[in-house]
C-alpha cells in the first residue's frame, strides 16, 4: 500500500479506502492479507487485465480523435539517467502543452 500510495501520490488511507470500494463491487477476493503482507488473488489479476485492456481502449479512442482532428496524439517514452528525470520535464512543457494528446513517460 505505501508503494502504490507513493506511485499515486496519495496517502497510504486514501489507497487503502480506494481498494476496498472496488473490491466491493465483487463477490470474490481481489487481494488476500497473509501476516502483513498483501497478496493479489488469481481473479485480482485476471480483474487487474481486463481493466488494463479497456483504459487501453480508451486512450486508443482518445488518439484516434485527436488524430482525426488533425492533432499529435500517443505515448511518448523517453529514457533518461536518474538525474534528468526532473530536468527533462522542463525541455518537454512547451511540446507537452502544444500536443496535449501525446502522454510522457519518463523511465
Amino acid at each position: 500500500m505505501t508503494k502504490a500510495a507513493e506511485e499515486l501520490h496519495l496517502t497510504q488511507p486514501a489507497v487503502s479506502i480506494q481498494l476496498k470500494n472496488f473490491q466491493d463491487q465483487f463477490e470474490i477476493p481481489l487481494t488476500e492479507i497473509v501476516g502483513r503482507k498483501i497478496f493479489i488473488t488469481d481473479f485480482g489479476k485476471e480483474i487487474a487485465i481486463t481493466a488494463e485492456n479497456i483504459l487501453n481502449q480508451v486512450y486508443a479512442i482518445n488518439y484516434k480523435t485527436l488524430a482525426h482532428k488533425g492533432q499529435l496524439a500517443g505515448c511518448l517514452k523517453i529514457s533518461v539517467v536518474s538525474t534528468d528525470k526532473y530536468v527533462m520535464p522542463c525541455f518537454l512543457s512547451d511540446f507537452l502543452k502544444q500536443h496535449q494528446g501525446i502522454i510522457e513517460w519518463l523511465g
